[in-house]
């Protein structure tokens, strides 16, 4: 049997010393602290992230009905990387 290691390849950022200590924030995105483009590098599309934006996009062009898409998950569940990501897409 495979271990996890062989089955999945870290990135480099992982082992970064620098970066072990960063926590993204909303107001890094608005004091555009955050590289978009780096951003998308690291962090994996779930399904939950696909469907926000699916959601924000549809109701931006008067296509959907929801009004208020409200993040659910518990602590450490992704609220805040799916801001950002939305938010990263609408500031480019």
């Amino acid at each position: 049997m495979k271990t996890l290691l062989e089955y999945c390849k870290p990135r480099g950022s992982v082992f970064d010393e620098t970066k072990r200590d960063d926590v993204l924030d909303l107001t890094d995105l608005v004091e555009n602290n955050i590289d978009p483009g780096r951003f998308f590098d690291e962090n994996f599309p779930t399904q939950g992230m696909k469907s926000l934006m699916d959601t924000a996009f549809k109701r931006f062009h008067r296509k959907g009905s929801t009004g208020v898409v409200k993040l659910t998950q518990s602590m450490g569940g992704g609220k805040t990387h799916n801001m950002i990501a939305l938010g990263s897409i609408l500031t480019k």
